[in-house]
């Protein structure tokens, strides 16, 4: 436990104390949320059944027994996409609190994109 707070310590998403650092964790998934919203937005051509579907996983996953899993699906739907997912957001699943909170801010910047392109459509 002790090496993956390190990590995420380096890394700017735990703080020396061992706090997480939700600034950080909202930079880095907002950055990776926009390309995979654009992507699941032009891949389903805007069909909100499909996105109404894809944000109820996101939703009823995020939970602590589901969450890792949860994490591991976005990642692979990344690659399904053709997106590489970010070596900064890798180790967001190294911690529960940090997880828990990458996962919200994620699924919450995806719903404002996918708001803003209905908006735009």
């Amino acid at each position: 436990m002790k090496s993956t707070a390190n990590i995420l310590a380096k890394k700017g998403i735990l703080t020396l104390s061992g706090e997480i650092s939700k600034d950080k964790i909202n930079l880095v998934a907002g950055a990776i949320t926009q390309p995979f919203a654009e992507m699941v937005w032009v891949t389903t051509g805007g069909d909100m059944d499909t996105i109404n579907r894809l944000t109820d996983v996101l939703v009823t996953m995020n939970t602590p027994a589901d969450r890792g899993k949860l994490f591991k699906i976005i990642k692979m739907l990344y690659g399904l996409m053709g997106l590489q997912f970010s070596a900064e957001a890798e180790p967001m699943d190294a911690d529960p609190a940090v997880l828990e909170y990458f996962i919200f801010s994620f699924t919450a910047d995806f719903g404002e994109i996918i708001k803003d392109y209905l908006a735009e459509a």
